[in-house]
């Protein structure tokens, strides 16, 4: 079993975080997104502004993908590059340490539970959001 305070990076930031229990039945730390306010122009001025959960562009388009995926398995893919990128942000991980973190059982709960755990953060609506830019 991986030693998740060993894996953990000098940038590990648990107050911008949110636990995760992942198929290794451990509790890793997914950074949250940070708050972004985006204005909107009209004739040179700003007319309004929206709020947006980000973690960049980068991985925007991670988040993105989810929504975009075209069946179960393409989903689950989805998921499991945004959760890989996530946790590559605070811990040294692997390929083969993502492996078992990331397993998808079928039909098992706590499979179901991490993937939309990690959707829920990465889209903001997981408890309070990242204190800085950042997120982690």
């Amino acid at each position: 079993m991986l030693d998740e305070a060993k894996k953990r990076k000098p940038i590990f930031d648990e107050d911008n975080s949110v636990r995760v229990t992942l198929a290794d039945g451990q509790a890793w730390a997914v950074p949250k997104p940070w708050l972004e306010i985006r204005p909107v122009f009209r004739g040179g001025r700003a007319a309004s502004n929206f709020p947006v959960y980000t973690y960049g562009a980068e991985l925007e388009e991670l988040v993105e993908a989810i929504g975009q995926a075209e069946g179960l398995c393409d989903q689950l893919s989805a998921v499991a590059t945004l959760a890989a990128r996530l946790l590559q942000w605070h811990y040294e991980l692997s390929d083969a340490d993502l492996d078992q973190l990331l397993a998808f059982r079928r039909g098992d709960p706590a499979s179901a539970e991490w993937t939309e755990r990690v959707i829920e953060t990465a889209t903001g609506r997981c408890g309070p959001k990242a204190g800085r830019a950042g997120g982690g």
